[in-house]
């Protein structure tokens, strides 16, 4: 293990450093600390344990951060340590935003350009599974990259194995969170129910599989460096010449696709891709909605980005039944006197409220605001924050800004496709009507 950590170091040439290291107190970051300080008068590294508390875990907190105190002062280190807000989200991508804002946290404070994490060969296989579950492409079967800004991880070609033996060679210990055979977790559930079950079939497994991501890195390269050619010849300044897009193959122009949406399009996948290109194919003077702030535009024989032409805030007042156009939807409010044979979902585009609520108009359609409050649908007593509803429900923090909300005032009568407001729910014949269309993906110039 030594020998393997040391080569990382002469690769990436790390040396006359301040270095953060990730760390929790486990086996994996106890070990990377322990190996690195091996290393740290040969190479100069100023060794900085970083240790985030994220609140989970209260009793078993306090030892890890006694541990992480104490295994600092015996390998000659500093430590840093900081916890979660107690009142954030209690969720796997809540926790990882704050551990890794917490880690450039540490890289600003101790001026440092190293970040190690000890992220080992069995964590790669874990996440190249997930990923296959979950639906990947080549780049995603290269799994968790060695080297990515400042992030630098060691041990991804040491096997949980040899880490655990190069502990006891060392008689060090560490402490186990608990939390990691909890099978509510995705990545506990492949380690500890699927991943035995490979075993069964190959008990070599885990080089086998790693084998398949280093073969995967090395065609990714081959990939990238014939697609920068590409890029050079169908792009300039940042738009791509359709006619030149037109004659390409296929597979090529998903990759340049998928490379050009990257950064603006991150949940895609390979029939969003495919869509896109049908688009350009199929339409020369056009655009079409990248997401609720950006249009790809067609234009010129050139295709490129936009930002849509909106001002935050922007709201329509509706004073009466009718349509009204809001960014890209078309909704409409009608007079209901027939008896709903079916509500619909609360997921569908079409939902009914009461109209025994004197004065209902005007009313708003907009973007969530400060204040926003809202009764949900099955709520029987009360009112709450918007924003609580929201964080109930777990929606990702980018989502919140898309959703449209038709208000009354700092009410919230309808999130539209997602739940409507207990307090204007239908209870007799005499309703409104409500529903909303997105304009066709794509508008002719």
């Amino acid at each position: 293990m030594e020998n393997k950590v040391e080569d990382f170091l002469k690769k990436y040439e790390i040396k006359n450093e301040n270095v953060i290291v990730g760390f929790s107190s486990g086996p994996d970051s106890t070990a990377l600390a322990l190996v690195l300080s091996k290393f740290a008068k040969k190479y100069n590294l100023n060794l900085i344990l970083a240790y985030f508390n994220h609140n989970w875990r209260i009793e078993e907190a306090k030892k890890e951060v006694q541990f992480t105190k104490d295994f600092a002062g015996k390998i000659n280190s500093v430590f840093y340590i900081k916890e979660a807000p107690l009142d954030c989200k209690k969720n796997e991508e809540t926790a990882r935003n704050l551990r890794y804002a917490f880690f450039e946290e540490c890289a600003k404070k101790f001026n440092s350009k190293v970040v190690m994490l000890a992220h080992n060969k069995n964590d790669n296989i874990e996440t190249l599974i997930y990923r296959i579950i979950k639906g990947t492409s080549v780049k995603g079967l290269c799994s968790i990259p060695e080297n990515r800004d400042l992030y630098f991880r060691p041990l991804l070609d040491i096997s949980k194995e040899e880490i655990y033996y190069f502990l006891r060679k060392n008689n060090q210990s560490y402490l186990t969170d608990s939390s990691n055979f909890d099978i509510k977790y995705k990545r506990n559930l492949i380690r500890e129910k699927i991943l035995p079950l490979f075993a069964e079939i190959n008990s070599n497994y885990i080089n086998s599989i790693d084998n398949l991501i280093k073969n995967s890195i090395a065609s990714r390269k081959i990939i990238d460096s014939l697609l920068n050619l590409e890029f050079k010849r169908l792009i300039k300044n940042n738009r791509i010449i359709r006619s030149k897009f037109l004659k390409t193959k296929p597979e090529i122009r998903y990759e340049i696709l998928n490379k050009f949406l990257g950064e603006h399009l991150k949940n895609r996948d390979y029939k969003t891709i495919v869509k896109f290109d049908d688009f350009i194919l199929n339409n020369d003077k056009s655009k079409c909605s990248i997401n609720s702030s950006l249009f790809l535009i067609i234009l010129n024989d050139e295709i490129y980005i936009q930002e849509r032409k909106l001002k935050n805030g922007a709201e329509v007042k509706i004073n009466d039944v009718g349509e009204y156009r809001f960014l890209d939807i078309v909704f409409k409010i009608e007079k209901y006197e027939n008896k709903i044979e079916k509500f619909p979902n609360s997921s569908e585009k079409i939902c009914f409220i009461s109209s025994v609520q004197e004065n209902i108009f005007p009313l708003t359609l907009r973007h969530r605001k400060n204040g926003d409050i809202f009764s949900p649908f099955g709520l029987k007593k009360g009112k709450m924050k918007l924003k609580d509803y929201f964080i109930n429900q777990k929606i990702p923090q980018d989502k919140k800004d898309e959703y449209i909300l038709l208000c009354k005032e700092n009410e919230v009568l309808w999130i539209l496709g997602e739940k409507i407001s207990e307090k204007y729910k239908v209870k007799s014949n005499g309703c409104y009507k409500l529903s909303y269309y997105k304009e066709v993906d794509y508008e002719r110039y």
